[in-house]
């Protein structure tokens, strides 16, 4: 069986293309995001609304302390996910987990942040009591425009 070199060229191409359309797909899959310039600032309180000292702020695999008003220091975010949407870029979200001896363990899930915005977030936090409440969950919802392009899709 002789091969010809239209026979050669077509597989070639064939192959080429399946090559082209597997890398797509591949990175459909990718939702990490380097971000510039992205901030986040979280004021932590009490349920009085009185700032929190001292309070372990961690994002992602960086830890943070706040000050005597409450406030994290200005925290920049070298990569978000966008959980909802991988296709989105323009916006991610981000886990925030808040420690301070005396007051459950806070999670904020799905924290909205925007590519080269500064994001300012509070954050309550309840503090531990007979209840033994063993942590405070907030998930937040994605942007309006999100949602309301969700709810459009569907007419």
């Amino acid at each position: 069986m002789k091969a010809t070199l239209k026979g050669v060229a077509v597989a070639l191409s064939i192959l080429a293309m399946v090559i082209v359309v597997l890398s797509a797909v591949d990175k459909a899959n990718d939702v990490t995001v380097a971000v510039t310039d992205t901030y986040l600032k979280i004021a932590v309180v009490d349920l009085n609304d009185a700032p929190v000292h001292n309070a372990k702020v961690t994002v992602g695999e960086l830890s943070f302390y706040t000050d005597n008003k409450g406030m994290s220091p200005t925290i920049q975010l070298g990569s978000y996910t966008n959980c909802y949407d991988s296709s989105i870029t323009d916006w991610g979200t981000v886990t925030v987990m808040i420690e301070k001896d005396g007051f459950a363990p806070t999670f904020v899930f799905n924290c909205v942040v925007y590519n080269g915005q500064t994001r300012k977030l509070t954050v309550k936090i309840y503090q531990q009591d007979a209840s033994e409440l063993p942590y405070v969950s907030y998930v937040e919802s994605p942007p309006d425009d999100y949602v309301k392009g969700l709810l459009t899709s569907n007419d």
